[in-house]
């Protein structure tokens, strides 16, 4: 069985849905499992924000869950 190289599918898929710079640090945050509250804290910005970016990403990459974007994520 072939090993999974998240890092690389993650950039892979940031890169082929043009994810911004700022999508891609909280995309890399909400999968690390960090809630919308911690993730604004450390980027400077509100809860609610950070769920704006979320639903962007979410549109761009074509998901509507977590799971999804890690099976996604697993399949790039």
């Amino acid at each position: 069985m072939e090993k999974v190289n998240i890092e690389t599918n993650f950039e892979r898929l940031a890169e082929k849905h043009r994810l911004t710079q700022r999508e891609k640090e909280i995309l890399s945050y909400w999968m690390r499992d960090y809630d919308y509250k911690h993730i604004g804290i450390l980027l400077g910005i509100s809860h609610h924000t950070v769920k704006v970016h979320i639903s962007r990403i979410n549109l761009k990459l074509q998901v509507n869950s977590k799971a999804s974007l890690i099976l996604k994520l697993i399949s790039a």
